[in-house]
């Protein structure tokens, strides 16, 4: 019997060999990336450790905090609908909408601080709910109604919580002043409701200010900038480091669409601390002031002073350095107003700390004892002077105490700023509360001239122009001529108002 031979093509048995030769090529090469990710892996392996041990260390420390409303609020167009985008910088609670009438809920986190129950969490969270419409759920899903609102601080927008039960553990602070931009970061807290999450990131900026729209100048502000994931449901979490320190409170984010766009701040924990021990301890926050209404020497003051830029604030105040807190404005019955402090002074030193800015400025003021004597170097008229401010309790209202509106005008500085002035003598000076005070009187102003829309007002005492003091209206005319000669923006600060700015 004959035995059959099958013929295969060369082409056949070569394509056969060479899809061989790739396939064991392909199978060599993912050994070899295999290889190199192992011994890869033994390099990254402590940082993957890193973060599973500081999650697993600060976890059991971060509470949710669920808010609702006992009564029913009434539907409406507007609860029907869900909230339009966000477009600035604020806090930000999510809240349930429906076609029916529910009830109005919130929800945020928090942070144990001490091991009887204290929390730590933003005081946006729990605004506007009170203490049996508060529940705080732990990291094993226990539910604790019994909550106890201890105090709260809506100048750093911070609040202190209580809950009763066994043992808690505590979270430790870290060092907030050590954070550099570009350290590793981790956020945890409860985004949308969905219990301890844990995102992570870096710090993408310190020192931030203006993050909150708060209506008060004088909220402390000291944000770190970090993207890390951080979305409603997140403020008052934690932000902590790679030791598992607390380093932060989340506390709002800035976004167009109504969650994470790579931009969120949690507030430092030396504010953090600060809060969590005056409330502890006081039931509230009791911190020193001033009364002064400041800003850092840069363009925008410039702007503000009708001036080029910095070196010409430097230049025409005779500093050295663009350093310093910029005095705009002395509040009126104040330690600042009762030690000499005077609109127009930089503060360069306080209790022998320097001064850079007014970020330095609130620090060192936050931390002044009340009631104790601080030494302010301030910059004067080309020199340098020592003032013994005593620092007073801040008061709760100091909504009467604003900041002057410093006007742009459109029409240049002429000899005439619609002022009518007379000198200060004795006399006028006892009937208008001015004595012992240099300066003009202002005793009319012309409508619609540069002095009334900058809102100079009859009575008002001009004290200085520029940065040269005037005792008589000869003396305020000769300055203001000289401004006018050279067609130059004329800045002046009035007492207990500050600078107006005339062009």
């Amino acid at each position: 019997m004959c035995k059959k031979v099958i013929f295969v093509p060369a082409i056949i048995i070569l394509f056969f060999l060479s899809c061989c030769n790739s396939y064991a090529g392909q199978n060599a090469e993912v050994d070899k990336l295999k290889k190199e990710l192992l011994e890869l892996e033994k390099v990254t392996n402590p940082l993957i450790q890193t973060f599973r041990k500081v999650s697993q260390l600060i976890t059991p420390s971060v509470v949710s905090v669920n808010t609702e409303k006992k009564e029913l609020a009434k539907s409406s167009p507007e609860n029907k609908q869900p909230p339009p985008p966000q477009q600035n910088f604020s806090p930000k609670r999510e809240r349930e909408y429906h076609t029916e009438d529910v009830p109005k809920k919130g929800l945020g986190s928090g942070i144990i601080v001490d091991e009887r129950g204290y929390i730590l969490t933003n005081n946006h969270v729990i605004s506007g709910f009170s203490e049996n419409e508060v529940t705080v759920v732990t990291y094993t899903g226990e539910q604790y109604k019994n909550v106890k609102i201890v105090g709260v601080d809506p100048n750093t927008d911070l609040a202190i919580i209580k809950i009763e039960g066994g043992e808690f553990l505590p979270v430790e602070f870290g060092n907030s002043d050590e954070v550099q931009v570009g350290d590793w970061v981790i956020a945890v807290g409860s985004p949308f409701g969905y219990q301890q999450t844990v995102s992570t990131g870096i710090i993408s900026a310190r020192g931030r200010t203006h993050v909150i729209p708060f209506v008060l100048p004088f909220v402390y502000e000291d944000f770190f900038q970090t993207d890390a994931a951080i979305n409603p449901g997140n403020s008052g979490g934690p932000l902590v480091n790679l030791r598992g320190e607390v380093i932060g409170v989340n506390t709002a984010i800035a976004t167009r669409s109504g969650g994470f766009q790579g931009v969120g701040f949690a507030i430092s924990a030396s504010i953090a601390k600060e809060t969590v021990e005056n409330i502890m301890a006081e039931g509230m926050v009791v911190r020193g002031y001033m009364g002064v209404g400041t800003h850092d020497i840069n363009d925008e003051l410039a702007a503000t002073l009708g001036l080029r830029d910095k070196k010409e604030i430097a230049y025409r105040f005779g500093l050295s350095a663009s350093e310093g807190a910029f005095v705009l404005e002395v509040w009126s019955d104040t330690p600042a107003s009762k030690a000499g402090i005077q609109p127009g002074d930089i503060i360069l030193e306080i209790g022998g700390k320097k001064i850079r800015n007014t970020t330095d400025l609130q620090y060192a003021i936050r931390r002044a004892k009340v009631n104790s004597n601080v030494m302010v170097k301030i910059f004067r008229d080309g020199s340098e002077h020592d003032l013994d401010v005593l620092v007073e309790r801040q008061p709760e209202d100091l909504s009467g105490k604003t900041y002057v509106a410093i006007r742009k005008l459109d029409e240049p500085t002429k000899v005439s700023l619609g002022l009518i002035v007379n000198d200060l003598n004795p006399d006028i000076a006892r009937s208008m509360g001015y004595e012992g005070e240099k300066g003009v009187l202002v005793v009319d102003v012309e409508l619609n001239s540069p002095a009334h829309l900058a809102g100079i007002q009859p009575g008002d005492l001009i004290k200085k122009v520029g940065a040269k003091d005037v005792h008589s209206v000869l003396e305020f005319l000769t300055i203001v001529d000289e401004y006018a000669k050279d067609n130059k923006t004329v800045s002046i600060f009035i007492k207990n108002k500050g600078f107006v700015t005339l062009k």
